[in-house]
């Protein structure tokens, strides 16, 4: 019973820290009143405060949710900070809602400003702010908000490292992604950064997945390729016609594998171009 007590205790001690953490991301601003009457959401509660849109960020490691609302007269900004497991799921989830059309602002490691919004991702968070206000004061005061919480978040200022990975050739700006589940409607295949690409009228997807280790990379390879994949092989190569996406074009080197998906059987030179600039040759 003592031990139970003792565990339960350290819970209860870890999730105080996290909700710490989150609300000591929240600058004071001078001349607004900090209004913290909202609970900090968890996964089994955001669907309280997003409804559907909640599957989304469940599906990205979300892990909590803090908000404060800076208030000056009848003037009111709302701050959300969203929290996941790492700097990957968090550009994930941001990646998803911004548009290659916005218009990109220096806050955090990328951000975007609208008429009443600014949102930026920045190392495991997803900033959001917002407010009904169309005064060009307030909202530049938003914006400054916005500096102001990336300033208090540890860590790195860079977009992912694997992000490096993929060529700058025919590269689509701004519609890199995240896809933590189900990539490509495989349930096996997780994890992996999805870059578009258009070269010379052709476009296509090309997905990079960096495993723990070898082990990780050969199963979802072999879960893929079926019979034609072979362990053995120090680089592995195979196109295919796939049920869900048809023809995709595969590679596994070491704990990495890459995917180029909307290319036929006959642009196959073009895929392994691109393969073996991100695998080596």
């Amino acid at each position: 019973m003592r031990y139970k007590k003792i565990v339960f205790l350290a819970w209860i001690a870890i999730a105080l820290s996290a909700v710490m953490k989150g609300q000591q991301l929240f600058p004071e601003m001078k001349g607004y009143k900090a209004v913290d009457e909202y609970p900090v959401y968890t996964p089994d509660d955001l669907w309280n405060y997003i409804n559907g849109a909640a599957d989304s960020y469940l599906a990205l490691g979300f892990m909590e949710l803090n908000i404060r609302e800076y208030v000056k007269g009848k003037n009111k900004i709302k701050a959300e900070i969203y929290t996941f497991g790492d700097d990957s799921q968090a550009f994930g989830m941001y990646s998803m809602e911004r548009s290659p059309g916005y218009d990109f602002i220096d806050a955090g490691v990328q951000g975007y400003s609208e008429q009443g919004l600014v949102h930026f991702y920045k190392d495991r968070y997803y900033v959001k702010l917002m407010t009904h206000s169309a005064s060009p004061r307030i909202n530049a005061k938003m914006r400054e908000l916005a500096s102001l919480i990336s300033g208090r978040i540890e860590g790195s200022n860079d977009f992912p490292v694997l992000l490096g990975l993929f060529p700058s050739e025919g590269r689509l700006q701004n519609q890199e992604t995240y896809l933590l589940e189900s990539v490509l409607g495989h349930g096996f295949l997780r994890g992996a950064f999805r870059a578009s690409y258009e070269i010379d009228g052709d476009r296509f997807d090309i997905y990079l997945f960096s495993c723990e280790g070898e082990e990780e990379a050969a199963l979802m390879a072999g879960s893929l390729a079926g019979d034609a994949f072979d362990a053995s092989e120090e680089f592995f190569k195979y196109a295919f016609e796939d049920g869900y996406n048809g023809v995709l074009h595969m590679a596994r080197r070491g704990s990495k594998m890459v995917i180029v998906s909307g290319l036929g059987f006959d642009k196959t030179p073009v895929a392994e171009r691109y393969i073996a600039s991100m695998l080596g040759d």
